[in-house]
């Protein structure tokens, strides 16, 4: 596979910058031992653009540099001035592979110094270097051979449909792309009577958005703040054994959800997450009973004495068991969430959302489609009552107006979501429509388990209930797509109402 690197789609306005993402993309797929983590980094980078991080605590690194020919003297500076930074920031560092769209010239002609010979030399400065700092560490060249071959692997042919395909699954390709559909959605959907409901935070569990990582930060930090505030002299001297398993479990869990990354779509053990909440909360009820009896018994004391007067009040206890009160409400907070549908669709991003007739599907779909594109998320809408009998992933693309495989265009896909750090969602609406009552209940698991190979990518569908056991293979729910039912406007009546009125100036009696 030759590249022209002239065609290479410029990302956050800047070829280099996409340059440096393609390769982190690549990165990310290299076969590191089980239980790595790869972590992305943004700018200032500290000399290392991405790595992964083994279970032994060493560390793969990548740089990647947009030299379009041999660096000259001042792009070696470049080059050396990152890896220094990379060795006193990533001490652990046992591989180091600079990344250019180049490879290396090598004719050896004696007195002549080219690619190969600048940078062998350079690789004995920087082993040096690294000797210094008592670090062992093996240095890699990714150029244009090496990149190409990755990018002709069957894992990553959509990446390159992606990176080299400017015109396609740019910001303006999936706004023309909702545009249209919306189109042909007509009255259905009428931005302007839009509501909030609860039921649009699950797309951002299953888009793994910033909003869903906000969500999850705050808990974090609701529990943390809480918890230090627990740790009074009050009930380490009155509920000590109690406290300290409180302690234990807490640790746990504030690891725990402190490790869940925004730069992956890993998968997040809710089950620990909720198993460790209950442990805590029933500690945590432990102190405060604890307290309760201590304080009952302290007060009981003074009372069987005849003097009262002469002896200090007794310890209530009232500022620590408001503190071990608070951290249980967060406590259940974390519990709720983690075992919400929100927080499930993170793992297992397929969604069916089933209603009656008129409780606003389709305007849900397109409402959420919108909000994502105006975020800069990639998103496609699909209309149910378009596909006819024929294998649903070839209409999918001839509907976008795409000339592509199957493996390109999910590829693609998932290039897009990852240059974002969010899933990309394909929303198909009203599978109960047209052929659908044929089509999706032959090929949907297959679908399901198709996407189950790209984590990048989400989808969410919806079908009329009545239509749901004709429509919906048996077997797929809960393990391969999570269910919820759309009550429409249901608790939220009021600002339904409210919104309806003021569109069409009706006015409300009091």
């Amino acid at each position: 596979m030759s590249i022209n690197w002239q065609n290479l789609r410029p990302w956050n306005g800047s070829q280099n910058t996409a340059f440096e993402e393609l390769c982190c993309q690549l990165a990310s797929y290299e076969q590191a031992p089980q239980r790595s983590i790869f972590i992305r980094k943004g700018a200032p980078d500290a000399g290392v653009e991405c790595f992964w991080k083994l279970p032994n605590g060493d560390e793969w690194g990548w740089q990647a540099k947009f030299f379009l020919s041999p660096p000259d003297s001042n792009q070696w500076s470049q080059l050396d001035e990152s890896i220094k930074k990379a060795l006193e920031k990533h001490p652990q560092l046992t591989l180091y592979t600079i990344c250019l769209p180049i490879d290396r010239q090598d004719p050896r002609i004696e007195e002549q110094k080219w690619f190969m010979d600048k940078w062998n030399k350079h690789v004995e400065t920087w082993q040096q270097w690294a000797e210094q700092k008592g670090i062992s560490i093996e240095f890699k060249y990714w150029g244009e051979h090496e990149i190409a071959e990755r990018l002709s692997r069957e894992e990553h042919r959509g990446r390159h449909y992606f990176w080299f395909n400017k015109e396609l699954f740019s910001q303006q390709w999936f706004e023309n792309r909702i545009e249209e559909a919306i189109a042909n959605v007509g009255p259905r959907y009428t931005p302007e009577l839009n509501v909030e409901l609860p039921i649009t935070r699950l797309f951002d569990g299953l888009g793994r958005t910033p909003d869903f990582y906000t969500r999850i930060k705050d808990l974090y930090g609701k529990i943390k703040i809480t918890y230090n505030k627990t740790q009074s002299r009050g009930v380490l001297e009155t509920a000590r054994n109690e406290f300290e398993s409180l302690k234990e479990v807490m640790n746990q869990i504030l690891n725990s959800v402190e490790s869940v990354e925004d730069a992956e779509v890993v998968p997040i053990n809710w089950e620990s997450i909720k198993r460790l909440s209950k442990q805590s909360i029933e500690f945590a009820e432990n102190c405060i009973q604890k307290l309760k009896n201590t304080a009952a018994k302290e007060r009981e004391k003074i009372a069987s004495r005849k003097e009262q007067e002469s002896y200090k009040q007794p310890e209530d206890y009232g500022y620590e068991l408001y503190n071990l009160n608070e951290l249980v409400k967060a406590l259940i907070a974390l519990e709720d969430f983690a075992q919400s549908n929100e927080a499930y669709l993170s793992n297992v991003p397929a969604l069916l959302i089933v209603g009656n007739a008129g409780t606003g599907k389709t305007h849900l779909f397109c409402d959420i489609a919108k909000r994502r594109i105006s975020s800069d998320l990639p998103t496609v809408l699909l209309l149910g009552g378009q596909f006819n009998k024929d294998e649903p992933w070839s209409q999918i693309i001839r509907f976008l107006g795409l000339s592509c495989a199957k493996e390109e265009f999910l590829g693609a896909l998932e290039a897009a979501a990852q240059t974002r750090g969010a899933r990309t969602l394909i929303l198909i609406d009203a599978l109960n429509e047209g052929e659908g009552k044929s089509i999706w209940h032959k090929h949907l698991a297959g679908m399901l388990a198709t996407l189950s190979r790209y984590p990048w990518i989400g989808i969410a569908v919806s079908v009329r209930t009545s239509y749901e056991n004709t429509v919906i293979p048996e077997g797929l729910v809960p393990n391969s797509l999570i269910r919820e039912m759309h009550l429409g406007f249901a608790d939220q009546e009021y600002q339904a109402t409210k919104i309806f009125f003021d569109f069409f100036s009706i006015e409300r009696q009091v």
